[in-house]
């Protein structure tokens, strides 16, 4: 994918939730950080509460923190702006990410551009985290694992996946592989955050080994204090004392894990390739849902039962 070279982002850099600012640039200012504070109160009023977020702009965020999250190639990152700004998410949806990929044949700056599911509180103030699988191959998540604290990563969106609302459906069921986890938590956060959202919640997670489930302790701790959501695990390399499910995702999971079709189910698939063209069928070309095929289909759900993210 390629685009033209842009003025430079917006900067927005702060140390921490708490700090103040420490930088704000922008091709089209040179004023000081209070006078430019005065201008983002003025919008603020006109518009609403602050967020960090633009649709028709790649703003830079500086990146505060990365960890390893798993035993092999999972990054965790958190980039800090405004604290007292959100970010701007809706639920559910995500962001898109690119960085510089060389030049093209007229010497314009060429970009690799990646969609991400915040894991964070669409809510918080100052910050957002990302869950990274890093690939061999990936330039995008290549670049992220190069990344030190303080470096900069371009960020443009939100790009609304599923217009999420309290009680829509009254069961949701999920199907996750991988990092196809971190939309699915945004929803699941989403519902538990309401105490007046009843909606039930049923998450099969897959995984290629126990070592590998991402944030299985906040799913733990959430599944353990909100009775309204089940949670169950299947991997396909059980350890000796794994206690889940060992395979892949089958009907027979399905069927006992997860809400029968009917008007008031919902089931939600994110996953790898192959997971996807086993359970739903993956995407149109063009992004759309496309075809429902696989072993939803198989089981009776329809098309307006089933989203794909």
């Amino acid at each position: 994918m390629h685009l033209e070279v842009n003025p430079r982002p917006v900067l927005l850099d702060f140390a921490s939730q708490q700090s103040q600012p420490l930088l704000v640039e922008s091709p089209l200012t040179t004023t000081s950080p209070s006078r430019i504070w005065v201008h983002l109160d003025q919008i603020n009023e006109e518009t609403g509460p602050k967020v960090a977020l633009k649709s028709d702009k790649w703003i830079g965020f500086k990146l505060q923190d990365t960890a390893r999250v798993s035993h092999n190639t999972q990054l965790f990152s958190r980039f800090s702006f405004d604290p007292t700004s959100k970010l701007g998410l809706d639920v559910a949806s995500c962001i898109l990410t690119r960085a510089p990929l060389g030049q093209d044949a007229e010497g314009k700056t060429k970009y690799v551009i990646r969609p991400y599911t915040p894991i964070s509180d669409p809510d918080a103030k100052g910050y957002f985290d990302l869950l990274i699988k890093v690939y061999p191959e990936g330039k995008m998540s290549q670049h992220f694992a190069s990344l030190k604290p303080g470096d900069v990563v371009e960020v443009k969106g939100p790009i609304e996946k599923l217009r999420y609302s309290p009680n829509m459906k009254k069961h949701i069921g999920m199907i996750a592989g991988g990092t196809g986890i971190t939309p699915m938590l945004q929803v699941i956060e989403a519902i538990l955050k309401k105490p007046d959202d009843n909606t039930q919640v049923s998450l099969l997670y897959a995984n290629v080994s126990p070592d590998d489930i991402l944030l299985k302790q906040k799913l733990d701790i959430l599944a353990a204090s909100h009775p309204n959501l089940k949670v169950f695990y299947t991997v396909d390399n059980p350890s000796k004392n794994w206690k889940g499910g060992a395979g892949y995702i089958s009907k027979d999971m399905v069927t006992k894990g997860l809400p029968g079709p009917g008007e008031d189910t919902l089931i939600l698939v994110c996953g790898p390739p192959g997971m996807m063209k086993h359970i739903s069928g993956d995407k149109a070309k063009d992004y759309s849902q496309g075809e429902l095929t696989g072993i939803l289909k198989e089981l009776g759900y329809t098309e307006q039962m089933v989203y794909k993210f």
